[in-house]
């Protein structure tokens, strides 16, 4: 058996990498792994923060929904959710209203951004939760400045939430006082 450990998963959920695979081999019915491998995952936290249900034998022990979402969710849900999310039209200091998406999910002018994001995602919910996390921090950022946002599909397809990671958002947020100022030519 094969398992993939992605570190930013493990990062946000503070699982380590035994806890994690544990838990992906009760899930995928791998008990025989875990007689063994020593690992040394801690039971008790797992059964608390709701990943697993506990039983005397380890062939009963079940793996719970929690667990499960953070690898299969509903793809639909998570780029309406994305959608309803990235403003829809801007009003651009040099051409009026500018159209950034359309307004249904599942219209074909969002077409090629759902089919970005459904790569970008691959199905995991960690994935698309820290992405929405970026989107709000960079929508509180730029709040004065959208009229500058990029189109959704370029959104996505340059990965345009990552250049919010490193960002403090207290120190990021311009008080009106501070705006930049620029020339006008």
């Amino acid at each position: 058996m094969k398992i993939d450990i992605d570190l930013k998963l493990l990062e946000a959920t503070g699982l380590s990498a035994d806890e994690y695979c544990c838990l992906y081999l009760l899930w995928r019915k791998g008990f025989t792994w875990l007689e063994e491998i020593e690992f040394d995952p801690d039971w008790q936290k797992l059964e608390q923060i709701g990943y697993i249900e506990l039983s005397p034998e380890v062939t009963d022990c079940k793996v719970t929904e929690n667990f499960i979402k953070l690898f299969h969710d509903d793809f639909d849900s998570m780029f309406t959710e994305l959608v309803n999310t990235y403003p829809m039209k801007v009003k651009s200091p040099s051409r009026g209203v500018r159209i950034l998406h359309a307004k249904d999910p599942s219209s074909k002018s969002n077409l090629k951004a759902r089919n970005k994001y459904k790569k970008v995602v691959n199905g995991k919910k960690h994935i698309h939760d820290n992405i929405m996390f970026l989107l709000k921090k960079q929508l509180m950022i730029e709040k004065d400045n959208f009229g500058y946002l990029q189109n959704l599909e370029t959104w996505i397809n340059n990965h345009t939430w990552e250049k919010y990671e490193e960002i403090d958002l207290d120190n990021a947020i311009r008080t009106e006082g501070q705006q930049r100022n620029t020339r006008l030519l």
